[in-house]
């Protein structure tokens, strides 16, 4: 409405394809895709780094001399506590230590190798040096289509599958000489030779076919040769000239602006095996939306829901009853539909694909003898974007509900059946319609109003408009009781969706790639969190929350959310990698910087995640340190005042007890530099 028929050109993160959908739907605008921030892997740092090293020589003394392992105990379990990990690590009465150690080897190595974030993106800019070292490795890390990964290839060169070397990494290889852990270390090592082999030969494709002629790889097979030769010759051939071509960022964003035509181009997660849809600056694209779930994201739904369920049996003995999950646009298209697919598997639905086409034409009843368990509840929140680029989804989550709603089965084994049951009997007793209170029992999938966007947690938390649990709980449901589906569009129903809420045993977002995450954003708690927190208010206990991980399509992980948090917090958050890395980006860095801190307090709030020891670290590395003080007053003092105040507000909420001298130096922090800025104001 602002700008009418003026063009709109707007460069936009490749990675998020569902806000750049939305631009176009709003503006018809033209997207400038541009490359996610540069990526490396977390590696180890200060009590993470000792207590790797103390993990390995446990290994060697165990095998080689077993009568020393006693005093390697003692300083493992000291450097556990001081690393601040007996509460998610800590040995089990009955856990035998030998199995305690492989089970803290494999944490370690889990953080050692996460990728994560190293700084930002400049928009126009190639990657150059070691930033394209690093690149090369992030974009190869996984296959890209026909194209194997230099990881696994490497690992195979071994004589080994890598990922079996990942949950194995706290052994001694069968001839004694090192861990898996240590010939992961190795393994990557050989990835980056094998690049900067072709980096030092100037990327040639005679420098490809010699890559196999590496010492490591001299006597391998030639099949696992020729798997090393293509991933070079790809690098060479396809990733080295679209990684060039990161110029048109600007040079299409200027000839948009001389209204030339931007060429179009598709959208995702680049290095979650999607490398082939660079070059960016072009004018990014999504999917057919009537085509999701595909029959590739159904397989990935099933692996998801099967993961929900068996963690949640393992957590509390029995089937979850009620599943809330997030619904977000972009992660869909990225994904082809995982989540739609994962909810439509819970229900006990499946897919049926058009010949041809490929799109969803109709939904049918998986049976009971085949499901093999019961039909679970599941409540979905979508985004206002998941609502307006994905109706056709919408309909079909909610055709799902009434199919298996109507299905003449017991409550033990359709807890659909069961809730819609109970509920359009209860809204029958309040004075409706039996046909109404039963479609209105049927509702699943809620969201925010007609054209709106947002879960509203983020406003109320940044605003610090609030006092308790309940405060949040009450703009969630405000902002989100809203219900979609082939009958409602958008019916305001607050009490049917506090019901829902209070019902669930456990609530779902899936993470599809590791260029954006939890961490990066308030959305993720405003919906995620604010969820949560929903649940704790209405219904009086926190559900069991989990992340879903199909950042590598090949191994689906699923943690609970504290142990993702913790997982970030730890490989990326504290990492002085990252911070160096944010460093050299000056105002913008420590902006970013500053937001982290923020998201942290913020996802505390709604789901308590955070520990004294967190918010410590926070302090002492993001505010306290000297150089990082100082550093902040030079290129953003108001994000510095950002982190001070966050900080601040969390122990003044109770969430955090700071100690005396920590609590006084942000204090004076924060005078000083509102101080400052005051100064400046006046000047």
């Amino acid at each position: 409405m602002a700008i009418g028929d003026l063009p709109n050109v707007y460069p936009y993160l490749i990675t998020i394809v569902g806000e750049g959908i939305q631009a176009k739907r709003r503006s018809a605008a033209c997207m400038i895709g541009h490359l996610p921030p540069p990526m490396s892997q977390s590696g180890t740092y200060d009590q993470l780094a000792e207590l790797e090293k103390l993990l390995d020589e446990y290994c060697h003394f165990a095998q080689n001399q077993p009568e020393n392992t006693e005093v390697v105990a003692n300083l493992i379990k000291e450097k556990v506590v001081e690393a601040n990990l007996q509460a998610d690590m800590g040995q089990a009465v009955n856990e035998v230590f030998t199995d305690y150690i492989q089970r803290l080897h494999g944490y370690i190595t889990d953080i050692k190798n996460m990728q994560i974030r190293v700084g930002l993106h400049v928009l126009g800019c190639s990657p150059a040096g070691d930033t394209l070292i690093e690149y090369l490795l992030a974009l190869t890390r996984l296959a890209n289509g026909e194209t194997p990964s230099l990881t696994e290839t490497i690992a195979a060169i071994h004589g080994y599958d890598y990922y079996e070397l990942l949950a194995q990494s706290g052994k001694l290889l069968p001839d004694g000489s090192k861990t898996c852990g240590a010939l992961i270390d190795e393994i990557g090592q050989q990835c980056r030779d094998a690049v900067v082999w072709l980096y030092d030969h100037d990327f040639s494709l005679a420098g490809a076919e010699l890559v196999a002629e590496l010492p490591w790889a001299v006597g391998t097979s030639s099949e696992l040769k020729e798997q090393l030769r293509q991933t070079a010759r790809y690098i060479c051939q396809t990733l080295i000239p679209n990684l060039n071509k990161t110029e048109q960022e600007i040079t299409n964003l200027l000839a948009a602006l001389e209204d030339r035509f931007v060429e179009p181009g598709p959208a995702g997660a680049p290095t979650s095996g999607m490398a082939d849809i660079l070059p960016t600056g072009r004018n990014f694209y999504g999917v057919d939306p009537r085509t999701l779930p595909t029959p590739a994201a159904w397989e990935l739904g099933q692996t998801l829901g099967d993961s929900v369920i068996e963690r949640y049996i393992a957590d509390e003995g029995h089937y979850p009853e009620n599943i809330g999950m997030i619904f977000w646009s972009g992660s869909n298209m990225r994904s082809h539909g995982q989540c739609i697919a994962e909810f439509l598997y819970f229900v006990g639905v499946r897919p049926v694909w058009q010949r041809g086409s490929q799109r969803v034409v109709d939904l049918e009843v998986i049976p009971l003898s085949e499901l093999k368990r019961p039909r679970i509840d599941v409540t979905a929140r979508i985004g206002g974007l998941f609502r307006d680029t994905m109706p056709m989804p919408v309909k079909w989550l909610d055709k799902a509900v009434s199919l298996v709603a109507n299905l003449e089965e017991s409550s033990e084994a359709n807890y659909i059946r069961k809730h819609v049951l109970a509920d359009s009997e209860l809204l029958t007793e309040e004075g409706m319609e039996t046909p109404a209170a039963w479609e209105q029992a049927c509702y699943r999938v809620f969201g925010c109003p007609p054209g709106s966007y947002g879960a509203g947690v983020s406003h109320l938390l940044e605003e610090k408009n609030w006092e308790t649990i309940d405060d949040l709980a009450k703009v969630y449901v405000r902002w989100g009781a809203h219900a979609y589906g082939a009958k409602s569009n958008g019916a305001f129903v607050p009490a049917l969706f506090s019901r829902r809420l209070a019902s669930l045993d456990v609530t779902v977002k899936n993470e599809d790639n590791r260029e954006v995450h939890m961490l990066n954003s308030d959305d993720f708690n405003s919906y995620h969190g604010g969820m949560i927190a929903a649940v704790r208010s209405l219904k009086g206990a926190a559900p069991r929350s989990y992340c879903g991980d199909s950042s590598n399509r090949q191994q689906v992980r699923l943690r609970s959310l504290d142990e993702e948090f913790k997982r970030l917090f730890r490989g990326e958050t504290m990492n002085p990698k990252y911070i160096e890395g944010m460093k050299q980006h000056g105002y913008k860095g420590a902006s970013d910087l500053a937001a982290v801190v923020a998201h942290c307090y913020e996802w505390d709030a709604t789901s308590a995640v955070m520990e004294d020891w967190m918010y410590q670290g926070l302090a002492e590395k993001y505010a306290i340190d000297q150089d990082m003080r100082e550093w902040m007053k030079d290129v953003n003092p108001w994000a510095l005042q950002r982190i001070a105040e966050k900080l601040l507000e969390a122990e003044q909420r109770d969430l955090w007890q700071a100690d005396d001298k920590t609590k006084q130096e942000l204090q004076q922090i924060y005078l000083d530099i509102d101080g400052e800025l005051e100064e400046r104001g006046d000047r």
